[in-house]
């Protein structure tokens, strides 16, 4: 078993736009992973690139790096910041652009997480 769980969630922004949020856990005891770890990690099954997709979770920037390059072929892809929101790191669409804020709640599946 890969010590990092991915969870995909369909959801929608404040304003209504929709998207997959992709939560991440990690499941080691001591909540430490290595760089070794992402080596074979895949992103859930049934996955839709025609939508965005908004990365959460707590761990390295290593693990969002490689996150954000396995999401790349989404419309859209953003980091989630608790301070902020999601910020737009890259983009195919017109419809959101880089640097952009999306506002969102979390899914309540992961705020029971928490």
């Amino acid at each position: 078993m890969n010590p990092i769980q991915l969870e995909v969630i369909s959801h929608q922004t404040q304003e209504g736009l929709p998207y997959q949020h992709l939560h991440f856990q990690i499941m080691t005891e001591d909540g430490i992973i290595a760089p070794a770890d992402i080596r074979g990690l895949k992103l859930p099954e049934g996955m839709q690139f025609n939508r965005g997709i908004v990365i959460e979770g707590k761990g390295p920037i290593w693990l969002y790096g490689y996150l954000v390059h396995e999401c790349h072929p989404a419309t859209w892809v953003g980091c989630y910041d608790p301070r902020l929101g999601a910020v737009v790191v890259a983009t195919h669409t017109h419809d959101v652009s880089v640097s952009q804020v999306l506002k969102l709640e979390l899914p309540a599946s992961v705020r029971n997480k928490r």
